[in-house]
Formats: structure tokens, C-alpha cells, sequence
């Protein structure tokens, strides 16, 4: 039912229960954040979510690639290819030969890239800044860890549906 509240859950702590309401609010004002953020750079949710994915590989020394990119974001082969021609023509990434693989690609972001995203995404992080400056560097890499596990829980929940969604 629509607007229902969902039960109590009697194994959980008024904290938690607070923690998860937060989480929640926090994934819902993202998602209204990077939806207006994409509509005044005129790009698709996907080209940001691919050239996040793209990004976060290449930080921790990753290779991103059309077959993991079309993997991670469950996109079919000519979809991935679609995204990544429109993320080229746009001058988001570009395509090289991989080094070790003469049948792939490697997909790399670009100057111009991070200059558009530092655009959509300053005006996030001026507005975030205070919030962590009142925070310790203990007090954040406690929180960032938080964050980590939220994000692999969250990706098997997502693995679960697919998985009785598929089986």
C-alpha cells in the first residue's frame, strides 16, 4: 500500500532504524542532486554512473574496459557501445588499444571529463566540505569504512535480485 509505514523491526535499535532512515534520505537526495546536475550538463544518469565506474577503476589503478564496464552496469554489448560513443563524441573518454589485450579496448576519462564534473559536482562539494571539516581524520576514515560495507552490502542485495530474478 502506497505511503504505508512498514512495520517496526523488534531486532532493531531505534539507532539503526535511524541509520538506515538516514541512508535512505541520503540515496534519495543523490539521486535528485545528480539527475538536476545531469540535466544542466545534458547528459544521461548512465554516462555518469559509467564515467564514476571509469574513474574510481583508474584511481586504484584499474583497468576500465567495454566488456567490465558493460558487466558492472548490466548493459548489453551494443548498449555499452552506445554509451561509450556517445561519452567519446561528448570528449568524456577516450579508447586506446589495451596493452595486453589485442582484442580489447582501454577506456580512459578525459581532462575535459573532470573539468564537467568538477562543474556539476563543486557546487556538492562546497556544500559538503563544512560537514567533514567538523569531523577528525579518525572520525572519517571510521565513517568512510562505514560507507564501504553500506556499498558491498548494497551491491549483493542488488546481486540477490538478479540472481531469483534470473534463477
Amino acid at each position: 500500500m502506497p505511503g504505508a509505514t512498514p512495520p517496526p523491526d523488534p531486532g532493531r535499535t531505534e539507532t539503526a532504524r535511524q541509520v538506515v532512515r538516514a541512508l535512505r534520505r541520503y540515496a534519495t537526495e543523490s539521486d535528485l542532486y545528480v539527475a538536476d546536475a545531469s540535466r544542466d550538463s545534458e547528459m544521461h544518469r548512465t554516462d555518469l554512473n559509467a564515467l564514476a565506474l571509469v574513474m574510481d577503476w583508474g584511481m586504484v589503478g584499474e583497468t576500465a574496459t567495454p566488456g567490465r564496464l558493460s558487466a558492472a552496469m548490466r548493459l548489453s554489448a551494443p548498449a555499452t557501445s552506445a554509451l561509450l560513443d556517445r561519452l567519446e563524441r561528448a570528449g568524456h573518454v577516450t579508447r586506446s588499444p589495451h596493452p595486453d589485450d589485442r582484442r580489447s579496448v582501454v577506456v580512459g576519462v578525459t581532462d575535459h571529463a573532470l573539468d564537467v564534473g568538477g562543474r556539476m559536482f563543486g557546487r556538492l562539494a562546497a556544500h559538503l566540505a563544512p560537514v567533514l571539516d567538523q569531523r577528525s581524520d579518525e572520525e572519517l576514515a571510521l565513517i568512510a569504512d562505514f560507507l564501504d560495507q553500506v556499498a558491498a552490502a548494497t551491491v549483493a542485495a542488488r546481486h540477490d535480485i538478479a540472481a531469483h530474478r534470473d534463477g
